[in-house]
């Protein structure tokens, strides 16, 4: 841990993200997945399907940025995603980072920023590292940053696919 607000992850970096924001109870904001691959994960303990059923349970505004998918099972895990309301899906081709970023109310959130596509492969064998960095002391300043180019730049720069569609309640 570096001074608190960040840390190294070097086994199974994307799984232990992917732990952290299923099994919170904080309430979420926003979500930012930046991946050039996806997987479905079936088999996995937090598989996308599993995933787009906690961004529909808890309300949670998601922004998925991908490349356009070329094999079939990157296309359906992109499906996965375009059926859920709370999703947008935005492609570009030109992608090679992979961001995973959670806004939490309160305490500012977390974000991982490291090697691994969001595939069964790189959460369950390749070797992965990635930093998580905390919304607290320096590291407020860079998850706001991190935020800021996933959910404007980068995304204004990729070709929207689906908008985000959910009924407000008065």
């Amino acid at each position: 841990m570096y001074a608190g607000y960040a840390e190294l992850i070097t086994d199974k970096p994307v799984q232990r993200f992917l732990r952290r924001l299923c099994l919170s109870d904080a309430k979420v904001e926003t979500l930012i997945i930046v991946s050039p691959i996806i997987g479905t994960l079936e088999g996995a303990r937090f598989s996308i399907d599993y995933v787009c059923k906690q961004i529909t349970r808890r309300k949670i505004p998601t922004y998925v940025i991908t490349r356009k998918p070329e094999e079939l099972w990157h296309q359906e895990a992109v499906d996965l995603f375009l059926q859920c309301n709370l999703v947008e899906v935005r492609y570009n081709d030109s992608l090679h980072a992979k961001l995973y970023a959670c806004k939490e109310a309160g305490s500012g959130g977390y974000a991982l920023l490291g090697s691994a596509n969001l595939t069964r492969k790189a959460l369950e064998e390749n070797i992965e590292i990635g930093v998580m960095i905390y919304g607290r002391g320096r590291g407020k300043d860079l998850l706001h940053e991190l935020f800021y180019w996933g959910s404007v730049v980068l995304r204004t720069r990729s070709k929207l696919v689906k908008k985000i569609h959910y009924e407000r309640r008065v």
